[in-house]
């Protein structure tokens, strides 16, 4: 490429860039500017400046806010021929903008210093966008500020309000104790009826096999009341590992009289080998009796019926399913089954399941029902297995074939 080639490459891209630019000589003599150069100082030149080293200064001074800093800032720059410098400049004419000036040494291919670089970008725009954003901030932190003194106050309010709801909590916790208690004494006395009805028997045999049963009931009646005062006086409870296999046997003892009364088979089916689960026996027991007189007393409805208890082992725990040949539940009924005081019965309470589902979840279970109109009903109950070694774990019961929860 010719030196004449190079040259006019050099002016196409000086005309091409978006920065102003102008290149001077070690002396200080301007050169060479460009058009963009031009357009932002309003000055009328063509791309060789004429010979007046002084001519580009005279143009520009002119133009500028303050050209005693100007001048200063020169003389410095060409005092030192390998500065670097970069700052901000502000015209005035023809207009006011403001512009951002880099300025550099150049040398030849022999590491000469033979003149000085100088571009200047139009920042105007930036610094105004720049000036609007920083003033929005400062009205959004005002904003902020404003509304996080509002919010202390809200804090304060709602502090207050808490206050006022948990002494409102304990006046509703205390009715639903009550109404719950009062389910679960009458689960307890109705069976305890019968029993004292089959006591009258003149068969021995019969007769010590219903006050036993009365005996166990009581029992239950004894550590309810024992947990209720319990409860006058917090402490932490005990959890013990649990026989699920027995406790399904012996619910279903205590209920069958009442099943036979209402003319419904009763039924276990119990795993041989059943993982511990570590909870509140007497609890789990309150939830199996729940379920299982639900069951009978809907299979008034169907002049009777049979009525299965089984658990299994299943997914790392144990499964214990209460299922009923009844009428069945109706769809639209099914997802309020456990919200607290809702019931179908009119001499019901509807805590029953509630509770049910509060005990079975304190246990770190889940319990799931399943029903069709007319087919019966289903209420599977999974619970997790508790740390005891393998050779403990309660081995009872008979075998049965395991079905999904």
């Amino acid at each position: 490429m010719t030196g004449k080639d190079e040259l006019f490459l050099l002016r196409a891209l000086l005309r091409a860039s978006d920065y102003g630019v102008l290149l001077s000589d070690s002396s200080r003599h301007d050169l060479v500017c460009n058009r963009r150069f031009c357009q932002m100082f309003g000055i009328d030149a063509e791309d060789t400046l004429p010979a007046d080293p002084e001519y580009m200064r005279a143009q520009v001074l002119p133009r500028l806010k303050d050209p005693a800093s100007f001048v200063r800032t020169l003389d410095e720059i060409y005092a030192d021929p390998t500065r670097v410098c970069e700052d901000e400049i502000e015209l005035t004419l023809p207009k006011r903008r403001l512009i951002r000036r880099y300025t550099g040494p150049v040398f030849d291919h022999d590491g000469k210093l033979i003149g000085r670089l100088w571009t200047f970008l139009d920042i105007t725009r930036t610094r105004r966008l720049e000036n609007k954003v920083r003033e929005q901030a400062k009205q959004l932190a005002a904003s902020l500020k404003n509304v996080s003194g509002r919010l202390v106050k809200v804090e304060d309010v709602l502090s207050q309000t808490q206050l006022q709801l948990i002494e409102s909590e304990k006046l509703s916790a205390v009715g639903l104790l009550a109404a719950s208690v009062a389910h679960d004494i009458r689960n307890l006395l109705t069976p305890l009826r019968i029993e004292m009805a089959l006591a009258d028997h003149d068969d021995p045999a019969a007769r010590a096999e219903a006050f036993s049963t009365m005996r166990l009931q009581v029992d239950r009646l004894s550590t309810l009341t024992t947990r209720l005062l319990a409860m006058a006086q917090p402490g932490e409870s005990e959890a013990e590992f649990i026989d699920i296999g027995g406790l399904v046997e012996r619910t279903a003892e205590i209920l069958r009289p009442q099943a036979a009364q209402e003319n419904v088979t009763l039924s276990t089916k119990v795993s041989r080998r059943l993982p511990a689960v570590r909870g509140d026996s007497l609890k789990l027991d309150q939830v199996l009796v729940n379920l299982a007189l639900n069951a009978v007393q809907a299979m008034r409805a169907t002049a009777g019926g049979t009525l299965t208890l089984s658990a299994n082992g299943q997914d790392g725990g144990v499964c214990i399913r209460v299922v009923d040949t009844g009428p069945g539940i109706p769809p639209n009924l099914r997802r309020r089954l456990f919200d607290p005081f809702f019931t179908t019965r009119p001499d019901g309470v509807g805590l029953g399941l509630y509770a049910c589902r509060r005990i079975v979840t304190e246990h770190g279970g889940v319990i799931r029902v399943r029903s069709k109109s007319g087919r019966g009903t289903q209420f599977a109950i999974w619970l997790p297995r508790g740390e005891l070694p393998a050779e403990e774990a309660p081995q009872v019961g008979m075998s049965t074939k395991s079905n999904k929860f």
